[in-house]
């Protein structure tokens, strides 16, 4: 999954965020997600990287930019 950084899509409180990428694999039954932030949508030029967590089954939390993805409205 890939997911571009706007202020259209998230209300989050960091500007060096917006514009670049969030990219994850997703896998069922798994709660902890891997994930790296790039400046570039092929996923190649690193930002950031980590582990985050599913919240209540669709709620995906990016600690960065303190806010929640809702994987029910990507799907």
């Amino acid at each position: 999954m890939t997911i571009k950084l706007t202020r259209d899509n998230f209300n989050f409180r960091f500007k060096q965020y917006e514009g670049m990428f969030f990219n994850a694999s997703i896998n069922e039954g798994n709660d902890v997600v891997r994930y790296k932030i790039t400046k570039d949508k092929e996923g190649k030029e690193l930002k950031e990287f980590g582990n985050t967590h599913i919240k209540e089954n669709h709620m995906l939390y990016i600690p960065q930019i303190e806010a929640y993805i809702d994987l029910k409205t990507l799907k």
